[in-house]
């Protein structure tokens, strides 16, 4: 055991009877030059602490994790406009590694409830020009919800279980509404890496919508297992995956987008990741996510010649496709748009095939493709025969009303326009000199008489009894940005496209 950690056990110990008598307010560290006179609450010594009573963190503080912050049997209500600081390893060469990470265990709850113009911040402790992917851990919510396996979340102080094998969807784990996580997505132990928003097993009586995670190091919303549905989701260049599903997820997904950046992936980056488990074996209840009203905007520029799209590994990593399927998942695609990636779909193994052609259960239906100018694939199977994969193209063009296109420098297209996106969508959002960024602000909402508006698919019995709505256009928006389910409040500020330099006091 290094003197340091032996330090910080000390530390806990002084406080392990009563997680309150830690909260005092203590700039032990001042994050982003604090100036605002606001008193930053340091929440935990750099090890594993709880919260155990009902606890509510206030817009006129500053909260920073130093280390696992676990609330347990209690709820943790955060005020809208609030900002919560992941605090960066200061030593990340050292035997002792720091997860800063709020973790909210399978019996208890998070309220953090924000507002169009006041949205809750998870970030950074970082100073404005320092602030990158991985400098925190991330946001976890454990439930009791089912998973197909047992399971726990692995590289913490010790591993904490979630799910169960009875349906307790009655529990929900609370509310997220106008939250952006940014910045999240460090290294744990055991060469682990936590993700920007988990849901682990979390039933569908939660809440889940209009959250934004922003440069994560590692995948923006992971979902194992649990039937939690979300809506409004935006994943803003994350590193891996913007959205992965597995162990049982049996909830929905609607109206969300991905961008991502040629700057950086790790290996094999998709827009959506999703198995049934790590073996791909036939556990129940099998991932069955839906997916619908999708937006993805791969790593190609606007021109989309494709030359800039890493698909080889390097330093930058490599991209794959807009929707990975793999180990025996059924998850569906709906009226979603994949752009400016190599491959759209990426179908991997037989299992996953055989769910796709034979049981139905996995549907991939009304996308629309956008391929850069040096071509690609709208699918792509992998380890099948010809015949298999015969019958998947044949599913896929004849039968799912998918769309592929390919933008040419000779009729003047690009990846957007040939999906009915505006040059903005492809707006990086860094801010101009005077520190806003109108000019690079994105803007993902149809151009009007786009083909897409009017070529959406009739959803399945089974995905409006599930909650998705009906809509009459493929993607994420419409020309005005307001949905049937709701309203996205682009112009609400509540997004932040270019954290690195966002003030936060």
């Amino acid at each position: 055991m290094t003197n340091k950690l032996k330090n910080h056990l000390l530390l806990w110990g002084t406080c392990a009877w009563l997680f309150t008598a830690c909260q005092e307010p203590e700039v032990i560290h001042d994050p982003t030059g604090n100036a605002s006179g606001k008193p930053v609450f340091t929440i935990g010594n750099g090890n594993r602490v709880f919260i155990t009573s009902n606890t509510t963190w206030t817009s006129n503080n500053i909260y920073l994790l130093n280390g696992e912050v676990v609330v347990r049997n209690a709820s943790l209500t955060i005020q809208p406009g609030t900002i919560i600081m992941g605090r960066e390893d200061p030593n990340p060469n050292d035997n002792f590694v720091l997860n800063s990470s709020l973790i909210i265990d399978t019996n208890a709850q998070l309220f953090a409830q924000g507002t169009p113009t006041d949205p809750i911040i998870f970030t950074s402790d970082q100073p404005i020009g320092a602030r990158d992917p991985g400098d925190w851990g991330g946001v976890i919510l454990l439930g009791n919800d089912i998973v197909n396996q047992g399971a726990r979340i692995e590289g913490l102080e010790s591993p904490l279980s979630y799910g169960g094998s009875g349906d307790n969807r009655t529990q929900g784990s609370g509310v997220l509404s106008y939250v952006r996580i940014e910045y999240a997505g460090n290294l744990l132990r055991n060469s682990s890496r936590s993700n920007g928003l988990t849901l682990a097993g979390v039933g569908a009586n939660t809440t889940v919508n209009h959250l934004q995670v922003s440069f994560c190091r590692e995948d923006s919303f992971e979902f194992f297992g649990g039937s939690v549905s979300a809506r409004f989701l935006v994943s803003w260049q994350c590193r891996d995956d913007d959205f992965d599903t597995e162990l049982g997820h049996s909830g929905t997904v609607q109206y969300a987008v991905s961008r991502r950046s040629d700057r950086g992936s790790n290996f094999g980056s998709n827009g959506i990741e999703t198995e049934n488990d790590g073996l791909g074996t036939n556990s129940t209840p099998g991932t069955n996510t839906l997916f619908a009203n999708i937006t993805f905007i791969g790593p190609g520029e606007l021109a989309g010649d494709g030359t800039e799209i890493p698909t080889g590994g390097g330093v930058r990593g490599s991209f794959n496709a807009g929707m990975l399927i793999r180990r025996n998942s059924a998850t569906n695609l709906l009226n979603s748009i994949i752009t400016a990636w190599p491959i759209g779909t990426n179908l991997r193994d037989f299992t996953t095939a055989e769910n796709y052609v034979i049981d139905n259960a996995l549907k991939l239906e009304g996308i629309t493709v956008g391929l850069p100018r040096n071509g690609g694939a709208a699918i792509r199977t992998d380890n099948l025969t010809i015949g298999e994969e015969d019958a998947v193209l044949d599913r896929y063009f004849n039968l799912g009303q998918n769309a592929v296109f390919t933008a040419s420098a000779a009729a003047g297209t690009t990846v957007a326009s040939i999906v009915g996106l505006s040059s903005a969508a492809f707006a990086t959002g860094t801010r101009s000199a005077d520190g806003t960024n109108p000019a690079g602000t994105p803007n993902f909402i149809l151009s009007p008489n786009a083909a897409n508006l009017t070529n959406a698919v009739p959803l399945p019995t089974n995905a409006v009894s599930r909650g998705l709505i009906q809509e009459n256009f493929r993607g994420a928006f419409d020309t005005d940005g307001i949905v049937t389910g709701g309203n996205w409040n682009f112009s609400s500020g509540w997004l932040e496209f270019d954290p690195g330099n966002a003030v936060y006091h």
